[in-house]
């Protein structure tokens, strides 16, 4: 028993040595060439993950950057600053690492149901625009959103009752797969 346990063992790390001296005859085009391959793969997956997310309105827009009227923005964290869907809800949130604010995050956050949800894709480029309507304890949201294939690079314009706008710059990710903490909404 020992015996097999002992060439098993050896198998296996002759197996390992082996992998990784074929991995060091790969000249640094190979190398290069297979990253890119990996990199295509990697980002079909995530076309069609947000494809379906974006079907079945389960999605989240983690921003990393805000924006405001006037254009000025500022960094901010993704997991408290987003736009979520789920369904026929939708839920909107800024927050603020530092401090409290009405939702316990130090910001404001609104629940409200979708009243319109339009998907356009550019079948062409793989690019999306979404168009939401939501109604809230605050009013009604009209909610613009662009998106690329992967859902790497996505910008959305909130803007409320008033004439003040709020852009969030970020990504979109499935609800699933979304790491955002949602404060307590205004009700």
């Amino acid at each position: 028993m020992k015996k097999i346990a002992i060439l098993t063992l050896l198998l296996s790390f002759t197996l390992v040595v082996f992998g990784q001296e074929e991995e060091k005859k790969l000249t640094r085009k190979e190398r290069r060439e297979l990253r890119k391959q990996e990199e295509k793969e990697r980002s079909e997956l995530m076309a069609k993950a947000l494809t379906i997310a974006i079907d079945e309105k389960q999605w989240v827009l983690e921003a990393n950057t805000l924006a405001g009227k006037r254009g000025s923005s500022v960094n901010v964290s993704s997991s408290l600053n987003f736009i979520a869907v789920e369904g026929d809800e939708a839920f909107v949130q800024l927050g603020s690492n530092s401090g409290m604010g009405q939702n316990g995050v130090g910001g404001v956050s609104v629940r409200g149901t979708i009243s319109k949800y339009e998907v356009n894709k550019n079948e062409k480029k793989g690019t999306y625009f979404i168009s939401l309507f939501v109604n809230s304890a605050l009013g009604t949201f009209d909610i613009r959103l662009d998106c690329n294939a992967d859902g790497q690079i996505a910008s959305a314009t909130v803007q409320g009752n008033s004439s003040n706008r709020v852009q969030y710059r970020g990504i979109i990710v499935p609800v699933g797969q979304s790491s955002v903490y949602k404060g307590s909404p205004i009700i």
